[in-house]
């Protein structure tokens, strides 16, 4: 019997000052094993901690940890789970430790760190546990991989980047490109074929309907910002919510 729950919702914002790095970390329980995908970003080092005590559970206890990729907001915390497996793509760790001089979403030195941890190479079609198995789904970046896990006979994908949000189903595309764009359009066809149920990387949890309507199935549908005028003054805050949103296309991977 498996269980699927999000430690950490993932959220698709930008500003003027940078986008909000908040990635999706989601805890699946197979038998015994306790299996984390993704860790985040330092920024939310104490929100993951916390929502893994919630569970009655610290980082010592996770079995597994699945790296759908690379990039700093979804591997930074990786040190925390020094006792699991670390498990991420060949073609992702071998690019990671010698990334493109001008690539500046990868971190290197967590490539350095996992090294010398429990890490395992995983590819397309291997098991993890039984119920759980790996998808190839480059095109965000070269070694993505996502994570299909059958839960109660139903398909449930792990998205990762590959379909970091909602708007990717009705764009055919993530909204960052850093490898390729036909793969990354690939890899959103292949997954739409594999499963109806996406954990996507930056959005909640949502069902595929008919086409391609989008279902939220749970999570946070707000956010607070919060700020004080105790020093003596305050930020300005506009928010602006658009009809689409531009695909960021820089394949600087291909360097």
């Amino acid at each position: 019997m498996a269980n699927l729950e999000v430690l950490t919702y993932g959220f698709a914002l930008t500003t003027d000052q940078g986008a909000f790095g908040y990635s999706t970390n989601s805890l699946l329980t197979v038998g015994n094993h306790h299996i984390l995908v993704d860790t985040g970003p330092a920024s939310r080092r104490t929100v993951l901690y916390k929502a893994l005590q919630s569970k009655g559970l610290t980082p010592d206890d996770i079995d597994i940890v699945i790296l759908t990729h690379m990039h700093w907001d979804h591997c930074q915390n990786t040190d925390l789970f020094r006792n699991a497996r670390i498990l991420l793509h060949p073609t992702e760790m071998d690019y990671s430790k010698h990334p493109h001089r001008h690539d500046y979403t990868v971190a290197r030195y967590m490539a350095d760190h996992i090294s010398k941890m429990k890490m395992e190479l995983v590819s397309e079609g291997d098991t993890v546990v039984e119920g759980v198995k790996i998808i190839e789904t480059p095109g965000h970046t070269k070694g993505h991989i996502s994570v299909l896990v059958d839960l109660n006979g139903e398909q449930i994908l792990l998205a990762g980047d590959a379909m970091p949000d909602g708007g990717t189903v009705v764009r055919g595309l993530p909204y960052n490109i850093f490898w390729d764009v036909k793969d990354a359009r690939d890899s959103v066809a292949k997954m739409l074929d594999t499963s109806k149920v996406f954990y996507p990387g930056h959005d909640r949890p949502f069902k595929v309907e008919a086409g391609k309507d989008i279902s939220y199935l749970h999570g946070p549908g707000k956010i607070e910002v919060f700020n004080s005028t105790e020093g003596g003054g305050t930020a300005s805050l506009t928010f602006t919510v658009g009809a689409t949103r531009k695909v960021n296309i820089d394949t600087v991977q291909k360097g």
